[in-house]
């Protein structure tokens, strides 16, 4: 009875075998042709991205392509911090390894800048300073800048008081999003750095060119339309030639 058992086992398993190879192959090629992206299409800055394609199964390939260089070859993907340089398309290929099915799919990413208010309340057209005389505007006008070619918010008024704000190049032809900016100390920009939530702020005081510090925080939002620029104790440096000075200073700039 034994010997009649195994020959009968045998052939189920052999018969069932070739089923599921069979089933596998034409499943891949389904899973393929109905695949789609699942992603997190917006963001803030900070915030984990997820991009990913179901798992077909079988013998397959895929292949990302995005911002900032993304390339990956795996169904699930992540960033764990999102930032404006991520923002974008977002390809996939899929193909079986004998070329019998494939499919591409794209999803677009929106990175949005993180939102906030300054910690101090300073008057419109006006900024503070912690060892120099105080200045207010009575222009304000937001234009390109002529040697740089850089949108830029340009603040004037009584006895020289002046400020200027230069924005990155990636708002030159378009206008800035409402949103928290960084400083950067000179106004020339890193042409590839896609990071474009950046400024540059300087005003000339008692005959002293003054340049922000990097990294700081700037608030950049709209009244009635308006640009707004403001800041808080917000630290700028300058020299005469022969001797480095430093100032603490706040303002509120208001496009007019």
């Amino acid at each position: 009875m034994r010997t009649r058992l195994l020959p009968a086992i045998a052939i189920a398993f052999i018969s069932l075998a070739t089923s599921c190879k069979k089933v596998t192959e034409e499943d891949n090629c389904n899973n393929i042709n109905n695949s789609s992206i699942t992603a997190t299409t917006s963001v803030e800055i900070g915030q984990p991205i997820s991009i990913n394609i179901q798992e077909v199964g079988g013998y397959r390939v895929y292949s990302w392509i995005g911002p900032d260089n993304f390339d990956s070859q795996y169904p699930e993907n992540s960033i764990s911090y999102a930032e404006l340089k991520h923002e974008g398309w977002y390809y996939v290929h899929i193909a079986s390894l004998e070329g019998d099915c494939e499919k591409s799919d794209s999803v677009y990413i929106d990175v949005k800048l993180n939102q906030g208010n300054p910690s101090c309340t300073v008057a419109n057209n006006t900024t503070t300073f912690n060892n120099l005389p105080d200045d207010s505007y009575n222009s304000v006008q937001k234009m390109i800048e002529s040697s740089l070619s850089l949108k830029v918010l340009e603040a004037s008024g009584p006895l020289g008081a002046n400020m200027t704000v230069y924005f990155h190049p990636n708002w030159r032809t378009k206008e800035p999003e409402d949103g928290i900016y960084t400083t950067i100390n000179t106004p020339l920009f890193d042409q590839i750095d896609n990071n474009y939530n950046k400024v540059f702020i300087t005003t000339t005081k008692q005959s002293i060119y003054w340049a922000c510090w990097e990294n700081q925080t700037v608030y950049v939002s709209h009244v009635a339309g308006k640009l707004q620029v403001r800041f808080c104790n917000f630290n700028m440096g300058g020299s005469n030639g022969s001797s480095g000075f430093t100032t603490v200073t706040s303002g509120n700039i208001v496009e007019q």
